[in-house]
């Protein structure tokens, strides 16, 4: 397909080439994020999957690094995780150089799903397979992946939550190499219909108290939705999770069509969320050419009430050294960069438009009860069937708070991501307009402030 302009983000991690889609051992260690993920090096299509590796010490600027894990007689490297063992309780480094751990799911060809480890000493530019593969052998069924471990406070041990089919399982280990079944979640509660997939499993603080937050993604909410990721708040007894929090409806990590797959880093000061910034049902149609998928933006999680109610809220992580020419906007100001941030606040009903010299609109509705986006008139879309149509078109998330709204928008050359009412709600949507975006205009009562972001 013959790509209209460049398309490749900015400031959201895309690959050189090739396919990418779910994140992978994500984990910080001496001053470095590293950023792994689901890569197909030959294609710009979905293939035997390989770990693809990118490096950043700010989160905005990554660094491509060799790929990590190739496939081997167990099959293709499929999603996981992975932990920086700083007290060597695996022995596949030393006290002095502590490992860092992936752990995978080995896809046969066949189907066969089985987890399998991987070591690094030399901060992960190189990996060792262990010969102790497959370290956790298929029960039987189908669908067993995503392996996601933590450090386990209960039992002073490791732990891992990995998607088995419409649950999710929990394993425990000393050493990374041994585990035993300690427990399973699901489908009780609010829990959406289809297949789990990429699972995590994380503390936050809240009021002195350690919340744990379960979030699972599925490639299918319902026959009629698309590719989301649910959340649950509750407690982790060291064995398994338990929903304490429950809600009469599934609550979503991100309304957006194009946000999949987050998880978290591991060894993070802050809680860092990253995700796919893509959809399946277009992504291996989108025309960048060279290159298919990009990250979203890397997010810092906290908890915090709404009307009573404890609530996951996000906010963009990593841009604070990077915004500069912060200032307010009039009515139909010019935009003299792709790569940019809106500070919007308002209250009652509103309109904000992003347009390009050829008429192509990117629409943001705000009023009493929802917050929508619209990409009906974006750009170029006659690429897929799927994104044609306006079930792929208008995002809508529910109002969580009365009166007063405000909005941080971040477009980067053709992706977009809304945080809403302080990040209790986002949307993240692609978007290939066959210009640049180059007016912002609106209607509402609002106060507007733009920023540049260095790139």
């Amino acid at each position: 397909m013959m790509k209209k302009r460049d398309y490749r983000p900015k400031i959201h991690f895309s690959p050189e080439k090739g396919w990418m889609n779910d994140p992978n051992g994500m984990v910080y260690v001496d001053g470095e994020y590293h950023f792994f993920y689901q890569k197909y090096p030959y294609d710009t299509s979905w293939g035997p999957m390989h770990w693809g590796h990118a490096t950043s010490r700010d989160l905005i600027h990554w660094e491509h690094q060799p790929i990590a894990l190739y496939p081997d007689e167990l099959g293709f490297i499929f999603s996981g995780s992975a932990v920086y063992d700083t007290q060597n309780s695996s022995e596949y480094g030393t006290n002095e150089n502590p490992p860092i751990i992936a752990i995978y799911t080995s896809h046969h060809k066949d189907g066969l799903e089985q987890q399998s480890i991987a070591y690094s000493n030399d901060k992960g530019r190189h990996f060792e397979k262990s010969y102790l593969n497959p370290v956790i052998k298929n029960p039987g069924i189908s669908d067993f992946r995503d392996p996601k471990a933590f450090w386990n406070p209960v039992r002073r041990c490791w732990s891992l939550v990995l998607a088995a089919q419409d649950r999710v399982f929990f394993y425990a280990s000393q050493d990374m190499k041994n585990w035993e079944k300690t427990g399973e979640f699901g489908p009780e509660g609010n829990h959406a219909k289809g297949v789990w997939e990429c699972p995590d499993l994380f503390p936050i603080e809240y009021k002195g108290k350690n919340v744990w937050v379960l979030v699972v993604s599925m490639t299918k909410a319902s026959e009629d939705d698309h590719c989301k990721m649910q959340y649950f708040l509750g407690d982790f007894d060291g064995e398994k999770f338990l929903c304490t929090c429950p809600s009469d409806e599934p609550r979503w990590l991100d309304e957006g069509f194009d946000n999949y797959a987050a998880v978290t880093f591991q060894n993070a000061k802050d809680v860092l969320l990253m995700g796919w910034g893509m959809n399946w049902q277009y992504a291996a149609q989108t025309p960048t050419e060279e290159y298919c998928g990009q990250a979203t933006l890397a997010r810092k999680l906290s908890l915090t009430e709404v009307d009573g109610v404890l609530t996951l809220a996000a906010a963009p992580a990593g841009l604070e050294k990077f915004r500069h020419s912060s200032y307010p906007i009039e009515n139909h100001t010019t935009i003299r960069t792709e790569t940019f941030g809106l500070k919007i606040s308002g209250k009652g009903d509103a309109k904000i438009c992003l347009k390009n010299s050829v008429g192509q609109k990117l629409k943001i509705y705000v009023s009493d009860t929802k917050i929508t986006v619209d990409r009906t008139m974006a750009g170029y879309k006659e690429f897929s069937e799927h994104f044609m149509t306006e079930k792929y078109s208008i995002s809508t998330a529910a109002r969580k708070k009365d009166g007063a709204w405000n909005l941080e928008l971040v477009f980067d050359v053709s992706i977009l991501e809304l945080f809403a009412e302080d990040g209790v709600d986002a949307i993240s949507t692609v978007v290939y307009p066959e210009t640049p975006y180059d007016r912002v205009s609106w209607k509402g009562n609002l106060s507007v402030e733009l920023y540049e972001i260095d790139a």
